[in-house]
């Protein structure tokens, strides 16, 4: 079992990767108080609600301005049902949606960038499928998740500002 693991690609990147949990330690995001931080999840694999609740004390206790990148499905599924976890002033740069393959179960991910791959609105819209066959069988490849739910942040969410 992969804990948390905070690894600083700059003053005001992280990419967080492993298991967000009672042990993820957020104290070093004091450095970034009131200002803008990148942070990279795309290989988070599993959260927590302790881990969740440390997360989202850390970015409100020090203001922090959010960018979230690569977002792995387990971070989604957290954001789209606790608006709090991208914090008041944060955007969702770019985020994984996942796919399977109706009769062999291939999976594969592909990267949305809000307002480019999918709109930012009251009702995304978005493909049930992907327009190619799957590599392996050639069935249909589909999506991996409940639209309304995975994709429910894109309601709430307002088109990035200009920094």
């Amino acid at each position: 079992m992969k804990h948390c693991v905070i690894n600083w690609l700059a003053d005001d990147e992280v990419a967080i990767s492993g298991i967000v949990d009672e042990y993820a330690d957020f104290s070093e995001f004091a450095r970034c108080a009131q200002n803008t931080l990148t942070v990279d999840f795309a290989e988070v694999t599993r959260m927590n609600s302790s881990g969740i609740r440390s997360w989202i004390q850390a970015i409100m206790k020090h203001k922090i301005k959010l960018v979230l990148r690569n977002c792995s499905s387990v971070v989604v599924e957290q954001f789209s049902m606790i608006p709090e976890f991208v914090g008041k002033n944060g955007f969702v740069e770019s985020f994984y949606v996942h796919y399977h393959c109706v009769s062999c179960q291939y999976e594969t991910k592909r990267l949305f960038v809000p307002g480019r791959d999918i709109q930012i609105s009251e009702s995304p819209q978005v493909e049930p499928h992907l327009p190619e066959p799957c590599p392996k069988c050639a069935d249909v490849v589909e999506l991996d998740h409940n639209p309304e739910i995975y994709f429910a942040f894109l309601r709430f969410m307002k088109p990035r500002q200009a920094s």
